[in-house]
């Protein structure tokens, strides 16, 4: 029987109140409940968790939390250490009482619930997040949150933290659409929760804004005593299979005569038009070719000439001044869908505009392309420069040059990551499967002091990883994807800097993502990335022979 003592007076006659408001909801039934308990009572509950119970920092392309272990262990707890947490134990089994678990069973419509107790405390401190999913894991069969944020603060829309939920995408039935439908803040003493379904329950946290209070919450799950139907069509499911299928594009050939051949007085001169000279002389290759042989890759700082430079950071300045993004400034899901941009989803894998003019808005809302000065003229300089110099065959020589790999083709993309928006995720759908060598040209604001060191820091994000396929089910990779690059995880992390060519040889069985880029980021990360091709065997000239190898 239910604590009643836990929960407000009357709670549990409200089912049919709560089942209409829950049934009624959108983009998905959900609900949440204010008022949930004794105020006094989840007063203590708080006290006792944050004297009491150590939380371990977890991050990973997918979030950036605090979590302490399963509640469910309490009773497992030496004498001395649970009586620290006796009004904690009361509100879990309160939760998970027979009583309790037949009203949310009512107003959810989701048929039996077992006794199973699965839950934790997290925290979401500034910079905390977790990207979109569904929850489908087991036999989990409801997700329920109860807020413990500071009762004495409140909280406001400025402060982040919502709980977000998205539809399916249009057109892309059990795919996450872009932006958010419905959001939820983390009112102190409400519980939220909805009915767990592959395929439709899209959820995420959004980033915490404010400094000075942390997103607390109990988050868990009620579980039935099966999976769910349909469980394949899962986020997790949709993560881990389909090998290498979203990244299976067609390259394009080089224009203008054979990539295999030597670099020629007018390639120079072409390639000068946005190259810094000193990429140019032949005396640097050599350098260059050193470090990309014994570690695969390199970034090339102050890549293209002053004068290109100068154009692009202004533009991409002003983009961003337009759409309200950087520097702690909080983002509206719409900022820069404009001007030639469209956002890519669906949002379990990635989030990110990309500018592909007179398809604006496409993926998931926005305008239909119009205004947006700023934002149109960022992406057509990059446009210029990704058509003009990246698809060259005087492009591919240099390359060719610089790493010793002979290309045959490429495919590139000009793409902007919001800060407070935007991300891709590793999964097995862009598993590499025949080597290809990566060149991005990155941009990110570094006008004020301090700027290039908050983004070698990693702490806001938007750096590219790269780290092997999980072959084993060992999912201990996934939190310590931050390790230095020659640490044993096979983890390489490209730190974002302003005009700099980012050259990565991906070899077959590496994932690779986009950090989420926090709201705190200084500017947005613009780019383009591109793709080429290797000759067949020319990869393996890129590695050391074995007499020069350590």
């Amino acid at each position: 029987m239910a604590d009643e003592a836990v929960f407000r007076p009357g709670l549990l006659e409200t089912r049919d109140e709560l089942k209409a408001r829950y049934e009624s909801a959108g983009p998905y039934p959900h609900c949440a409940i204010n008022d949930l308990c004794n105020p006094e009572l989840l007063r203590k509950v708080r006290e006792e968790i944050i004297e009491n119970v150590e939380a371990t920092y977890k991050e990973t392309d997918l979030f950036k939390m605090f979590q302490t272990g399963d509640l469910a262990n309490l009773d497992a707890l030496p004498a001395e250490q649970a009586a620290k947490l006796p009004t904690v134990r009361r509100l879990r089994d309160a939760i998970y009482a027979t009583e309790f678990r037949e009203f949310i069973s009512h107003v959810t419509g989701c048929g039996d619930l077992s006794d199973e107790t699965d839950c934790a405390c997290n925290v979401h401190a500034a910079g905390g997040h977790l990207l979109c999913h569904d929850d489908v894991i087991g036999n989990r069969r409801v997700s329920y949150i109860v807020y413990l944020t500071d009762p004495e603060l409140g909280w406001t829309a400025e402060d982040g933290g919502a709980l977000e939920l998205y539809p399916q995408g249009k057109g892309t039935p059990n795919e996450p659409g872009v932006i958010p439908t419905a959001t939820l803040l983390p009112t102190w003493n409400t519980m939220a929760f909805f009915k767990v379904q592959p395929g439709a329950s899209f959820h995420s946290i959004q980033e915490v804004f404010t400094s000075d209070k942390p997103r607390m919450s109990i988050q868990g799950w009620f579980h039935a005593a099966q999976a769910p139907d349909r469980a394949e069509l899962a986020t997790r499911a949709q993560l881990q299979l389909r090998a290498g299928e979203d990244t299976a594009a067609d390259f394009q050939p080089f224009e203008g005569g054979s990539p295999g051949a030597d670099l020629t007085p007018a390639d120079i001169e072409a390639l000068g038009k946005y190259v810094n000279a000193s990429y140019l002389q032949e005396a640097n290759w050599s350098k260059v070719q050193a470090r990309f042989t014994e570690e695969g890759s390199v970034q090339l700082q102050n890549f293209l000439s002053k004068q290109w430079a100068q154009q692009v950071t202004e533009a991409l300045a002003a983009a961003d001044a337009e759409a309200g993004l950087g520097r702690g400034q909080a983002p509206a899901y719409t900022a820069g869908i404009c001007g030639g941009w469209a956002a890519v989803g669906p949002c379990h894998k990635q989030r990110y505009l990309r500018y592909t003019p007179g398809e604006a808005g496409a993926g998931g809302g926005g305008d239909d392309g119009g205004g947006g000065g700023a934002a149109a003229k960022a992406g057509a300089l990059l446009a210029q420069i990704k058509g003009e110099l990246f698809g060259s065959v005087a492009f591919a020589r240099l390359l060719s040059k610089l790493t010793t790999i002979g290309l045959e083709g490429q495919q590139a993309e000009v793409r902007r990551f919001r800060p407070g928006l935007d991300y891709t995720v590793a999964h097995y759908g862009i598993l590499t499967k025949d080597p290809q060598l990566d060149a991005v040209l990155c941009f990110v604001g570094e006008s004020e002091g301090g700027d290039r060191e908050v983004w070698e820091g990693g702490e806001v994000g938007g750096f590219e990883a790269y780290l092997l396929a999980d072959d084993e089910g060992d999912k201990e990779l996934a939190e310590v994807y931050k390790a230095a690059q020659d640490d044993e995880t096979g983890v390489l992390n490209v730190s974002p800097a302003a005009n700099t060519l980012n050259l990565v040889l991906r070899d077959e069985g590496l994932m690779r993502f986009v950090k989420y880029l926090s709201a705190a980021a200084p500017s947005s990360r613009f780019d383009i990335a591109a793709v080429y091709k290797p000759e067949p065997d020319s990869d393996s000239e890129a590695e050391p022979e074995d007499d020069e190898a350590e």
